[in-house]
């Protein structure tokens, strides 16, 4: 039996490839399209929906939405079944950025009034990468949460040549009118926008790539979040030089460790389970096999690193357990490995940051786990950070966002983002029907450096 589409006027063939996360645009007029294909409906009711837009493509926007059977308002007139805010060439610095927020804010308060319930704004964005690193996308999306109800992002993927790779991104930031909406403004602290000098943020590794990794052995499959030894092993080669001690503090099978040996760099870290450390150790004695090289993961808390003896670290990189999300019963993948057997979660560990269910808590105790890193790092010494933001629950939790807002106040320099994307995992038709969940396959790699002073 065929499931009816309350949503909008398109197929399943079109519905699933624009439920992905990430997506390489063709141009303006094909990003338009397919927002506004997506999140307008035109039935009996409302035959000619009518859409919101700012930007500087007025002309192109009302062709296509034209085009398509829906009528173009610049104004925030009332029973608005959709909206579009293209700020994408708007702010070239933070101080530009600044002297416009107010704006922006006012029209999406007005916004909130006129909009549908249940009805979507979007607006595409782009960080400011010269000459320092601010995340305006990010503290707009924060400011703005309360507002209307946070619900997605997608990252506009600018393609290099004939490779699944660019330096060049911009958000597509989701938000709805419904019963989750304070319809509250709450502007996001400036803390987040104090971003760090690009300078000497000397990388080869652009803004996104597609990660493709090899299938996982028997022992690394066990790990229920193993990352890539390949992603792993370009940011080792950009932040750090052959004989260098690169620091994880949730080992797990030590992906991280592997892949600084195969680089050439000495591997330490930390993990609380036993199961893990084990597997990790084994890896890495087999890897360091006939070199010089040093590695050792110890079997303890990450808390406790300062207390440990390890040499000075010169680069951490690692991914911390993205919240109790593995603890999610009926979840697809958990679903999967208990079919096969394998562990679901990290640990039973009360210790295991994976455990806790308080949202603000888990954050909480994630950065006293990098205060104590903090203690062991060189002076400049660069840090990478795999997480991603959350939906849980019909909310969203902007977990990459907030984490390097506390890191920001911490100490730590923000470096610009570099996204690793996944097309190698079958799309499921989330919502299909009745609302738009994308399939989450971007992860950010956030990147901070350790004030030399500090």
């Amino acid at each position: 039996m065929a499931v009816k589409n309350r949503f909008n006027n398109i197929d399943s063939k079109e519905w699933l490839p624009f439920q992905k996360s990430w997506f390489v645009p063709t141009n303006t007029e094909q990003l338009y399209r397919s927002n506004i294909r997506f999140f307008t409906q035109a039935n009996e009711e409302n035959p000619e929906p009518s859409i919101f837009y700012a930007g500087s493509e007025a002309d192109l926007f009302s062709a296509v939405a034209a085009d398509e059977g829906r009528k173009t308002t610049f104004e925030p007139t009332s029973n608005l079944s959709f909206a579009v805010i293209d700020l994408r060439d708007k702010f070239q610095s933070l101080e530009s950025y600044l002297s416009g927020l107010d704006g922006i804010l006012a029209t999406c308060q007005q916004l909130f009034e006129t909009l549908q319930h249940r009805k979507f704004l979007c607006i595409h964005i782009a960080n400011v990468y010269q000459p320092g690193f601010y995340p305006i996308a990010w503290h707009l999306a924060k400011s703005l949460q309360h507002l209307f109800s946070l619900k997605d992002e997608k990252i506009g993927c600018v393609q290099k040549g004939d490779e699944l790779a660019g330096d060049e991104i911009f958000y597509s930031l989701y938000f709805r009118k419904d019963e989750k909406s304070e319809g509250i403004m709450r502007p996001a602290e400036t803390e987040l926008l104090r971003g760090g000098n690009t300078g000497f943020f000397e990388s080869t590794i652009g803004h996104w790539q597609v990660v493709r990794p090899p299938r996982r052995k028997k022992n690394e499959i066990l790990h229920p979040a193993k990352y890539p030894e390949a992603l792993v092993e370009q940011f080792i080669k950009a932040f750090t030089a052959e004989g260098a001690n690169v620091f994880d503090p949730m080992s797990g099978t030590g992906s991280t460790q592997v892949a600084a040996l195969s680089c050439g760099r000495n591997g330490f870290g930390t993990e609380l389970s036993p199961f893990f450390h084990e597997i990790a150790m084994e890896r890495c004695q087999e890897m360091a096999f006939g070199t010089t090289l040093q590695f050792d993961i110890k079997l303890h808390n990450a808390k406790e690193v300062a207390q440990l003896d390890f040499p000075a670290i010169d680069y951490l990189i690692t991914s911390p357990p993205y919240w109790d999300m593995l603890n999610m019963k009926g979840a697809e993948y958990q679903a999967r490995r208990k079919e096969k057997g394998l562990q679901l979660n990290y640990s039973d560990d009360t210790n295991d940051l994976g455990n806790i269910a308080d949202y603000q808590r888990f954050v909480d105790e994630l950065i006293a786990v990098y205060k104590a890193c903090d203690k062991i790092l060189k002076p400049g010494a660069f840090v990478t950070i795999v997480v991603k933001n959350i939906k849980k629950k019909g909310s969203n939790y902007p977990f990459a966002w907030d984490l390097s807002q506390k890191l920001i106040a911490m100490g730590w320099e923000l470096l610009p983002e570099f996204f690793w994307c996944q097309d190698d995992i079958n799309l499921a038709p989330y919502g299909y029907g009745n609302t738009w969940v994308s399939n989450t396959f971007h992860q950010y790699c956030l990147n901070f450096r350790k004030r030399t002073g500090a």
